[in-house]
């Protein structure tokens, strides 16, 4: 029994944490700022728990729980929660730039979203999938809701709890098929049935199951949410739900493919490419027209999941690794040019637009240098990051046959950096047409800036590990 729950003992942590954290800023209010210091202190000792003292590939729980020192496990899980951290600093520093108190049900509903993911990645049967989904979403509605004050906020939260709702009661569906045609809940059974005589109910649940994962991935065509959320939610709920959730759902599908597909090529290839050409098409042309600058990463967060999910279509170790790896250079640059916004227009950031980019170059030097990097790197020039992860994912494409599915990825690059160009543009080659307010940059977001910008310059001293 204490074998059991040794493997579970990150979770346990994670879960006491998000408790102990609302107890103790219930009672010290005052005092929330040191609060929030020491969790992520003991946030930080959980990463590096993480990361150094893994145990052995282990099944616990009637084999539906796993644990695996593979990076798909807990350094995905790591990395995870590192980027977890980095949001909960860009909610602290919004906070204390909007003079405002912070709010430890922000926190806590992070902590227990990081929870959910957590749970989904080691999952190995679909009621504890289920559970962990549940988990992370459930706190998605709230944290998209948040700002309370706010319409635009109240809105985003019904939307995505309506949507998200509808794809929680299809994904139930789907695993009721699974179940009711295979007699398992568990993955590898469920396979094992899926990989035998052809069973279209079994078809019919992992379609259904599947849809599900990738609308929280806002994979087209079932992104429709992720514009309106983006807008209407608060910066610090959006760093999250476009940085945290999306790499440990990508872990959550490349383990669903590979543990129950299989080798089901019509779900694990055809379909799953399908969705990569219609979110690089609807990603690329629909964030032209956008003004808002969180819409444009809605877009922006569409389109690099296609791109991943040209990686995971192509079914082999190296697909999943060259998607897994552009995701975690994707997130790293998103989450760094939402610190440089909220570094730029502090509680405005909500409302920020192109036109408040205008001239932000002559005053605030470092951070327009900051974004420049990180839009360079998102269009895909080398040296930087962006360039590799593109390179490499298009690479394994083309090495599998999939030409068409590369040159359509370097076009939609192409049309992509219309609009990234477009961020540099205002920054550095127009006229500000009214007086830019200087805020002073804070600890928090100068850290969540200076590792995502180091992070994109210096990747390629790293390159060629990550690589190959």
């Amino acid at each position: 029994m204490l074998n059991q729950f040794a493997i579970i003992l990150p979770e346990i942590m994670l879960a006491a944490l998000a408790m102990c954290m609302q107890i103790v800023g219930v009672f010290y209010k005052g005092s929330a700022r040191k609060v929030a210091v020491v969790t992520t202190m003991l946030a930080l000792g959980l990463v590096y728990y993480l990361l150094y003292f893994i145990p052995e590939y282990e099944l616990g729980f009637s084999d539906s729980f796993a644990t695996s020192p593979s990076i798909s496990l807990f350094k995905a899980k790591a990395f995870v929660l590192g980027l977890t951290l980095m949001s909960l600093l860009i909610y602290r520093d919004l906070m204390k730039i909007s003079k405002t108190h912070l709010k430890m049900e922000f926190v806590t509903l992070v902590l227990l979203s990081t929870l959910g993911v957590f749970i989904s990645i080691s999952a190995r049967d679909f009621i504890l999938l289920f559970c962990g989904l549940e988990l992370q979403a459930l706190a998605g509605y709230a944290l998209a809701a948040f700002n309370t004050k706010q319409v635009k906020s109240s809105e985003a939260g019904l939307k995505y709890f309506v949507l998200g709702a509808l794809m929680s009661g299809l994904m139930l569906l789907g695993i009721s098929f699974l179940y009711g045609f295979s007699g398992s809940i568990k993955y590898i059974e469920i396979r094992s049935a899926l990989n035998g005589e052809f069973n279209i109910g079994l078809v019919i649940g992992a379609v259904f199951m599947l849809s599900a994962i990738l609308f929280k991935l806002s994979a087209a065509p079932l992104h429709v949410w992720a514009p309106d959320v983006y807008e209407g939610a608060p910066i610090a709920s959006v760093s999250y739900f476009a940085v945290a959730q999306k790499l440990g759902m990508l872990v959550v599908l490349i383990h669903v493919l590979d543990a129950v597909i299989g080798d089901y090529t019509p779900i694990s290839v055809d379909l799953i490419k399908i969705v990569a050409i219609i979110s690089m098409l609807v990603g690329a042309l629909g964030a032209i027209m956008q003004k808002s600058l969180k819409r444009l990463m809605a877009y922006s967060s569409i389109l690099n999941v296609g791109y991943v999910l040209v990686g995971v279509c192509l079914n082999s170790i190296e697909g999943n690794y060259a998607a897994f790896v552009y995701m975690l250079i994707y997130v790293i640059g998103a989450i760094g040019f939402f610190a440089c916004l909220v570094a730029l227009f502090g509680a405005r950031s909500d409302e920020a637009t192109f036109e408040d980019l205008k001239g932000v170059a002559a005053e605030r030097k470092t951070i327009a240098a900051s974004i420049a990097i990180i839009m360079f790197s998102m269009i895909g020039l080398p040296p930087l990051a962006g360039f590799f992860a593109k390179y490499y994912v298009f690479y394994n494409a083309i090495l599998q046959g999939e030409i068409m599915l590369a040159m359509l990825g370097v076009l939609t690059s192409v049309i992509a950096a219309f609009y990234y160009l477009k961020v540099i543009k205002y920054m550095y080659f127009m006229n500000a047409s009214k007086d830019i307010k200087i805020i002073p940059t804070n600890k928090g977001l100068f850290l969540v800036t200076v590792i995502s910008v180091s992070f994109t310059l210096f990747f390629f001293a790293f390159a060629r590990a990550y690589i190959l």
